[in-house]
């Protein structure tokens, strides 16, 4: 069974094995860079959130070894007020299983209470899975080429 929450401070050990056992596409087309680790600072902000300009929620199952964090979503309010970035990751092992649908549907509904109305997202175009889920959720999403492989998006949640 997979529980959904908000991310916590504790949630640090949880998040680093997550980036460890993630595969390198999986951790490039999330930060459009080939890393294996984040920087303590740079996780540590990742986990402290501040709920007037973001929210981020993660998926967690639980083991016999502990929980485990499999996926996650975050929108961060961008400086026009109504206008949110947003990005997902879901681990290797759980790709295509539904829980990005139901994360990227959750965060819209937060985002849309919290007086939200755009999203905005930067995708690599070899991100094919994420492309078509943003497709199918929001069929009338605008995209152009941000130069490289890389393409914006911008949704019009109302």
């Amino acid at each position: 069974m997979i529980h959904f929450r908000a991310v916590c401070p504790e949630d640090e050990p949880l998040i680093s094995a997550a980036f460890r056992s993630a595969s390198s596409e999986t951790l490039l087309h999330r930060f459009f860079s080939p890393i294996r680790e984040l920087p303590a600072d740079q996780l540590r902000r990742m986990l402290t959130i501040d709920p007037a300009h973001e929210r981020c929620v993660v998926a967690v199952i639980k083991r016999e070894s502990g929980p485990r964090i499999i996926a996650g979503v975050r929108y961060v309010r961008l400086s026009k007020p109504a206008t949110a970035e947003i990005a997902l990751t879901v681990h290797d092992t759980f790709q295509h299983r539904g829980v990005g649908t139901f994360l990227l549907k959750l965060i819209t509904e937060f985002a849309r209470r919290d007086g939200i109305r755009f999203f905005e997202a930067d995708v690599m175009t070899s991100n094919a899975a994420m492309l078509q889920l943003i497709r199918k959720m929001f069929p009338g999403a605008r995209q152009q080429f941000a130069g490289g492989d890389v393409v914006h998006i911008e949704i019009d949640l109302e």
